[in-house]
């Protein structure tokens, strides 16, 4: 990898002395101090774009960059720096890190020589803070960064868009809202939707005290964690949720006749966690263990209050659920999610404590079923203002019990495989960088109709627990198929 350059990209107009200040919701304060990465591949194809030359590497950079900054004077808080409180961003026009970056081999090469975790070479940083961040410059340190892209050019003409969003200041949707506007823009057209900043502190007034939320599965130093990227299918979603009514206990709550994409799939990657855990404290010391299923569901489609005022993009509720745009076609940007929980404790030596999968689904399901309105506003709310960092740690990790957290985050119908920037659409996408174990980002297949499990799991935790079958129908990327 070779960098060519990295500059700071600053709006193309300054931002008024009135929006100089963008103090931060209650969610944006318990949301991690971390980066959401993200990656488009592209391999080289005819542009369509009458009026730029996208056939130049250089002259496509310079348009990136001009499109970028004429982007940020709409989404100014992404060119601003994090202030050191973590209450507010301090929207003085810094910039957004810009890395261009060639790659001396072709675009199949490079993407299927490796494993998935050497795919961070092609983000600006590592996400995590206090990874890798050679690319930086010293006067914008890594903690202060809001946003940041790379664009790596490869030897066949294809090249990569990396971009880094610190997750402090918006969520998945909002990324993918300002991507969809930047990019629209430097094909040439224009987007009608606008960010709403203001709302996520009207409906969700910030706590004035630091506050922080660890994270729900710690990182272990002495374990090797990798990205592993599993296919499911249309056919194989079919057959689990063929199986999801079939495998449940007699005893249990009524099976979940119509389970969802993702509740199916979450369930079945939680069930291999489980069996990880369970198959690694045999003879061990714990006699109970609570498994506990986390997973982040989008408010933008379940509050009256952000349902009028929502993106139009089909995206990532967590559980395949729509949003919409209202008329004034505001966006409301910023953190509008909240981790819903399912649990249940496994005694030793217990087989009935393994649960079946139906089961799984049936928990997964209810967990999205409950987060509401009212649940957010009076249970979820509340709560979080009696948080601190040592009762977010009791909570999770209580000294009477040993607990098994596992993250899920869906990315499904967001879309991403039509994030076109002037010279056609990704024939793949995909996450990259440093995760905590157990953590799984689920998003479409380029079809449409399968979803790709991309896996953080310490590599001596056994995918063999998985069946065969499903490891084998895991294709590489195939960067030449057809974009959906």
């Amino acid at each position: 990898m070779e960098i060519i350059s990295k500059e700071f990209i600053r709006p193309s107009s300054p931002t008024p002395f009135e929006k100089k200040d963008h103090k931060l919701s209650l969610l944006d304060q318990f949301s991690s101090h971390y980066f959401i990465p993200f990656l488009f591949f592209y391999p080289k194809q005819s542009p369509h774009s009458k009026d730029v030359n996208f056939d130049d590497p250089s002259k496509t950079t310079l348009y990136l960059k001009q499109s970028l900054s004429e982007s940020l004077t709409k989404f100014y808080p992404l060119a601003g720096k994090l202030n050191p409180n973590r209450r507010a961003v301090s929207c003085d026009d810094s910039g957004v890190l810009f890395v261009e970056a060639k790659f001396d081999a072709s675009l199949s090469q490079a993407v299927q020589a490796g494993p998935c975790e050497s795919f961070s070479q092609y983000l600006p940083f590592e996400p995590v803070i206090g990874g890798r961040d050679d690319k930086l410059l010293p006067s914008h340190p890594k903690e202060q960064i809001v946003f940041a892209v790379q664009i790596t050019w490869f030897r066949c003409g294809g090249n990569a868009i990396g971009v880094c969003m610190s997750h402090k200041v918006a969520d998945f949707s909002s990324l993918v809202m300002f991507l969809d506007s930047w990019s629209a823009l430097n094909r040439g057209e224009t987007v009608g939707s606008v960010p709403n900043f203001d709302l996520g502190r009207k409906i969700f007034p910030p706590l004035d005290r630091d506050v922080g939320l660890p994270n729900l599965v710690r990182l272990e130093e002495d374990r090797k964690v990798g990205l592993k990227r599993i296919v499911f299918g249309k056919e194989k979603l079919l057959e689990l949720k063929k199986l999801a009514t079939s495998s449940h206990s007699p005893a249990s709550s009524p099976v979940v006749n119509d389970p969802t994409r993702v509740e199916v799939v979450t369930a079945f990657l939680w069930k291999h966690f489980i069996n990880v855990e369970r198959a690694k404290n045999q003879g061990g010391c714990a006699k109970q263990i609570m498994f506990n299923m986390w997973h982040a569901v989008n408010l933008r489609s379940r509050m009256s209050k952000l349902a009028a005022s929502s993106i139009s993009c089909n995206g990532g509720g967590g559980d395949d659920d729509d949003d919409s745009i209202n008329d004034r076609g505001e966006f409301p940007f910023g953190n509008f999610a909240i981790s819903t929980k399912a649990s249940f404790i496994s005694n030793e030596n217990d087989e009935a404590g393994a649960k079946d999968f139906g089961d799984l689904v049936r928990l997964t399901s209810d967990a999205f079923k409950i987060v509401n309105e009212d649940f957010v506003l009076n249970c979820a709310v509340p709560l979080l203002k009696t948080l601190d960092d040592n009762r977010i740690t009791e909570i999770l990790w209580p000294p009477t019990m040993m607990m098994s957290h596992s993250m899920f985050t869906s990315w499904c119908r967001f879309p991403l495989y039509e994030m076109d920037f002037g010279w056609g659409k990704p024939t793949a996408v995909g996450v990259a960088g440093q995760q905590n174990r157990n953590v799984v980002f689920l998003m479409d297949t380029n079809d449409g109709e399968g979803i790709e499990a991309w896996m953080a799991i310490p590599e001596d935790d056994e995918l063999t627990l998985l069946p065969d079958d499903l490891l084998s129908d895991s294709p590489p990327i195939d960067l030449f198929s057809s974009a959906s």
